[in-house]
């Protein structure tokens, strides 16, 4: 699984106050520390620093640039954001995070083909998050078929299956997963991804409730994901579904981790 971290987000108290006052080490910290526990991407958000997201933005990325090898995942509402952050990124793979069916994201589109850029796509309709997986598949294919015409590669469109918060949506895992199967089924060259921390907020003991989801949804065929890679939980049943799922030859990936973390 493609395993993207999320802790370079603007929305994480921690994160926007070390952005707003450039405090270098602290970011540094944060790319390293994610790389270190197994972040194939970061995703980057710089949305809440307002008017100086642009900046902002630039600025982690020559930190990521420098001090990892990680890939980058550009995430902002802002398309003139997006459009702006993506020829900084140099020598690295690039996401963009996100799009959606408004047709104010088609100017995008040239500079996804162009680039190579592997993007989300949120299956809504215009700001609402459909109730029933069979929705999401809908709206999905529109934005599948939107893409393809434009000339983006299937294998580089990620539909986002939208993982809600389970404490105002009892069905919320469930519809998830749904999503993931209905998606998988009728678009199988199409990749999935989710931000799995949505599913425990307002929750306790979060990292179980996280680390629980992350095992249905890799057994549900979840391709990528949003997450704390740096929680021992997760890392955990990163390890532990990979080997049951029959994807780590003779275990050997889980039985290093084990005589690591004894």
């Amino acid at each position: 699984m493609l395993i993207i971290g999320e802790k370079l987000n603007s929305s994480i108290p921690k994160t926007l106050e070390a952005f707003q006052n450039r405090d270098t080490d602290a970011v540094v910290e944060l790319i390293k520390k994610q790389e270190r526990c197994g972040a194939d991407y970061l995703d980057i958000n710089t949305a809440l620093t307002e008017a100086q997201e642009n900046d902002t933005m630039r600025w982690a990325i020559d930190l990521i640039l420098t001090h990892s090898r990680c890939d980058i995942m550009i995430d902002s509402p802002n398309i003139e954001a997006i459009k702006a952050a993506l020829p900084h990124v140099q020598g690295r793979k690039v996401f963009i995070n996100s799009i959606s069916n408004d047709t104010a994201y088609e100017e995008l589109l040239p500079v996804i083909k162009e680039t190579g850029a592997s993007v989300v796509c949120l299956p809504i309709a215009g700001r609402e998050i459909p109730a029933k997986s069979e929705d999401r598949l809908k709206n999905a294919g529109l934005l599948i078929k939107k893409l393809t015409s434009a000339g983006i590669a299937a294998n580089h469109i990620y539909i986002d299956v939208l993982a809600e918060a389970l404490a105002t949506q009892e069905k919320a895992a469930m519809t998830t997963i749904n999503t993931i199967r209905l998606v998988k089924e009728k678009y199988p060259e199409v990749q999935t991804i989710c931000g799995l921390s949505n599913i425990s907020f307002g929750l306790p003991k979060r990292a179980n409730l996280n680390a629980a989801f992350l095992a249905m949804a890799l057994a549900g065929g979840l391709d990528a994901a949003i997450l704390d890679c740096s929680s021992p939980r997760i890392q955990e049943m990163l390890y532990t579904a990979e080997a049951l799922l029959g994807r780590d030859e003779y275990c050997m990936e889980y039985i290093g981790y084990c005589r690591e973390n004894v």
